[in-house]
């Protein structure tokens, strides 16, 4: 076991080429505890320089944990540059888990100092259980990417300007990449740009299964949930042709007892290129549901009790963009809303999912065991003081 107790400094100089992790974690039984103090036990990673001086490239990451047997409890990370913690090992729980990357001098949708990058959590591990996460983000607060399997997220606060619960994305450059078993239950998000997000990039190949986003209350939040096989880089030009006929499938998604209200803008400070980033064709402050699908690769997909207002509207104002000619044959009579380019409109499911070939569950402490103690008691460890 791990205390940090006081606080670990990253470097300050924005001139770092460094792209790597700073830090990197690896072996078995590996505890990483914080300090119960608000003020100790926390990662600085001096990002608002970063963010000032607009520089994308190169950045660092914060921290890999490739551990088999693993906690992390009560970390703390201030302004980190851009991704903060990896977590493709197995057995790994994080509780407590807290993140500021919200710029002192800029609001949501502002581009100059925007805190571009900054996903709280990344999983690509296996039996991972996040439990309690509190964050200021300016990119996912916990993304699954390739090869996670069995993962709880939940009871967590998404604030500032997060892009959501997110899975993917997946199959960039036509690349085959999965990920199975994945749970998100009983979030905050409050003015995020999405709440819920799936994405896979046009041509993608592989598949994501058995995925559920249940009790998710949105404040102020630009898209409820927005779902695409179709992703794409608009930096580099119009929606591509999808050459290689295939797409990353997906199957057994269910979204459950969404609440709560829409931002009076689609996007936020990430907005940089026009097109936007995060543009689709028709998108405005009303939509609660967005399903962007290639055709015929989409199965069991369930929407049930989505109660999503726009900002000083009703709910009979509420929208939703599906291109109906995209869903496969009978999806239509499980999907929960009527698949169209306008109202939301619930509709009864005839016909319960099938289900997907695993089973969600938690993963408890019981599975964490911890190494001898080192203590880092009073000290501030400088990483890197480049000048």
């Amino acid at each position: 076991m791990t205390q940090v107790q006081e606080a670990i400094n990253a470097t300050r100089n924005p001139a770092s080429t460094y792209a790597t992790p700073w830090f990197y974690f690896q072996g078995e039984d590996v505890s990483l505890v914080g300090s119960e103090e608000s003020e100790w036990g926390a990662f600085h990673g001096f990002g608002q320089q970063w963010w000032d001086i607009g520089n994308r490239i190169l950045r660092p990451q914060l921290a890999t944990f490739n551990v088999t047997n693993g906690l992390l409890s009560g970390l703390k990370v201030i302004k980190p540059v851009a991704w903060g913690w990896n977590l493709p090992g197995q057995n790994i729980r994080v509780e407590k888990h807290f993140v500021d990357a919200q710029p002192e001098n800029a609001t949501r949708t502002d581009t100059v100092s925007f805190p571009f990058n900054t996903d709280g959590i990344n999983v690509s591990g296996n039996n991972i259980t996040i439990d309690g996460y509190y964050g200021h983000n300016g990119d996912d607060c916990v993304s699954i990417i390739n090869g996670a399997r069995n993962v709880l997220a939940q009871n967590g606060y998404c604030g500032f300007s997060s892009h959501g619960l997110s899975i993917g994305s997946l199959g960039r450059n036509g690349a085959e990449q999965t990920v199975q078993n994945i749970i998100f239950k009983n979030w905050t998000m409050e003015g995020a740009v999405y709440g819920a997000r799936f994405k896979s990039w046009t041509g993608g190949r592989g598949w994501a299964d058995n995925i559920t986003w249940e009790d998710i209350t949105l404040i102020d939040v630009s898209t409820g949930i927005f779902v695409t096989q179709n992703y794409y880089d608009q930096d580099k030009g119009p929606r591509p042709d999808n050459t290689n006929q295939t797409s990353t499938r997906i199957s057994n998604f269910t979204f459950k007892n969404f609440t709560g209200s829409l931002a009076a803008n689609w996007t936020d400070g990430t907005c940089i290129s026009t097109p936007c980033w995060n543009y689709v064709e028709g998108v405005d402050n009303t939509k609660a549901i967005i399903l962007d699908l290639y055709p015929e690769t989409a199965l069991n997909l369930t929407f049930v009790d989505i109660n999503i207002t726009p900002l000083n509207k009703t709910a009979d104002e509420t929208t939703v963009l599906c291109d109906p000619s995209a869903l496969a044959e009978g999806e239509q009579d499980t999907l929960g809303f009527e698949c169209t380019n306008g109202k939301f409109v619930a509709t009864e499911i005839k016909g319960a999912p099938s289900g997907g070939s695993g089973s969600n569950a938690a993963f408890g402490s019981s599975d964490i065991h911890s190494l001898s103690t080192i203590a880092f008691a009073l000290v501030t460890i400088v990483v890197s003081q480049m000048l």
